[in-house]
């Protein structure tokens, strides 16, 4: 054994890992005292400090005549913490994990704040620096935004999950799966159903009389964007229309009058946005140009962000239950961490249509929410 900690530390380590990455399970008997001291070459009393270690830690339970059994962890060990980072960019997730701050905090699990990052650097250092932090935390559990709009996203997204389960940590996912639709994650991950939040946008458009939609989305857009407009066409093909009726345009963010241009001259009269942050300024350009919002152009965006209220034209969104799927997301890992071989869980929560200015009703009255 290595020198550089006590013996009895390096084995309680050791033991604690095993635990953690489930290699001994609650419920198991750990080896033998004798079977420990002739596994790691030391005296009985070493064994015996190690495992007391971790009967105080309440991992394990030591009976006379019985032997060492491993526990289920208890709430008031449970650690879990937060693994977003592009927190700045999509604001959804500020809510999220306060939702999810607040249920730890009535369940008794602790959540470990990192050091503070370096936002500005890319995304994938910055999720390597989280995922270190973690680790040398000895999380149980890690909640999980994975990382978009990067090349090779699902490959480094999955070495990230490798890293962490090879450290004996749990973990749920946020918002998206790692993989591309309709391919699932093995692990937990909680959300909305972004095929019917896309459903519901463009029904309601339809129903508004709208008959030239169209939809607007940043180049090579992220799985949840691509959900969306999949609902689109559903609701397009249940009203009676061809799917092949929907105009897609091109939204760059560094010039928002291209897509504005474009949605006008092709007489588009209904615009689904990919997000409220494509929305809003989308909404300033066709102002600029003259269009009448929502008398020719109606125009709704997805995630009811703080902003959506405050635009010159209030905008119409779909309203992500953000602290309800942060306290969602903190009972799921509770229940993962304390029973880990439980079957899989993928839970969508339902949002909420909500209608300002920017879109109404095909008899002209306004909705509010």
């Amino acid at each position: 054994m290595k020198r550089s900690k006590p013996a009895y530390l390096q084995i309680y380590e050791k033991i604690r890992f095993l635990i953690r990455d489930q290699t001994y399970k609650p419920g198991d008997l750990l080896p033998t005292e004798h079977e420990l001291v002739e596994q790691f070459g030391v005296s009985r009393p070493t064994i015996s400090k190690a495992l007391k270690m971790l009967g105080d830690e309440k991992l394990v339970r030591r009976r006379a005549g019985f032997g060492t059994q491993v526990l289920a962890p208890d709430k008031s060990m449970l650690t879990a913490g937060f693994l977003v980072p592009q927190i700045r960019e999509t604001e959804i997730f500020g809510p999220i994990c306060a939702g999810i701050a607040e249920a730890a905090r009535d369940s008794g699990m602790r959540i470990v704040q990192p050091t503070e990052p370096n936002l500005d650097q890319a995304p994938q250092m910055l999720a390597e620096s989280l995922a270190t932090q973690l680790i040398d935390a000895k999380v149980l559990g890690v909640f999980f935004a994975p990382v978009e709009h990067i090349e090779g996203q699902q490959e480094f997204n999955l070495g990230i999950i490798e890293r962490l389960k090879r450290n004996g940590i749990q973990v749920v996912l946020l918002d998206r799966d790692v993989y591309a639709w309709p391919r699932q994650t093995p692990y937990d991950l909680i959300g909305i159903d972004n095929i019917e939040a896309g459903f519901v946008m463009a029904n309601h458009l339809l129903e508004n009389g709208c008959e030239r939609l169209a939809f607007t989305a940043a180049e090579n857009p992220a799985m949840t964007v691509q959900l969306r407009r999949i609902g689109i066409i559903e609701a397009l093909r249940q009203s009676g229309r061809r799917s092949n009726t929907l105009r897609d345009v091109a939204f760059d963010p560094q010039h928002p009058e291209r897509a504005a241009r474009e949605l006008k001259d092709k007489k588009v009269d209904g615009v689904v946005c990919a997000n409220d942050a494509t929305a809003a300024p989308l909404l300033r350009e066709l102002i600029d140009l003259g269009v009448e919002i929502p008398d020719s152009m109606q125009v709704c965006g997805f995630d009811d962000v703080k902003y959506a209220s405050l635009l010159s034209v209030p905008l119409s969104s779909y309203r992500q239950p953000c602290r309800d799927i942060g306290k969602a997301a903190t009972q799921i890992m509770i229940s993962r961490i304390r029973f880990p071989d439980s079957p899989t869980l993928h839970v969508t929560l339902k949002g909420e249509l909500v209608v300002r200015n920017s879109s109404r009703d095909r008899l002209g009255a306004l909705s509010s929410v």
